[in-house]
C-alpha cells in the first residue's frame, strides 16, 4: 500500500503545555494527570480546556 503523500491530520489538537512558572498551570497539569491515571477522559478534556483558557487570558 503507498504512502500517503501528506500526513493525516490528528481528529483533535494536542494538549496545551503549562507554563513552569505558573501556579495555576501547576495546578491544572496536577488535575489532568490525575484524570489521565484514573482513566477520567472527561474531567482530563475539562482541564485541558481550561488550560487552553487560562493560557490565552494570562499568558498571551
Amino acid at each position: 500500500m503507498p504512502k500517503p503523500l501528506t500526513p493525516v491530520p490528528a481528529p483533535w489538537p494536542a494538549p496545551p503545555h503549562p507554563r513552569p512558572d505558573c501556579a495555576r498551570c501547576a495546578e491544572l497539569e496536577a488535575r489532568r494527570a490525575t484524570a489521565r491515571n484514573e482513566y477520567d477522559r472527561s474531567v482530563e478534556t475539562d482541564c485541558n480546556v481550561m488550560l487552553r483558557r487560562h493560557l490565552r487570558e494570562a499568558h498571551s
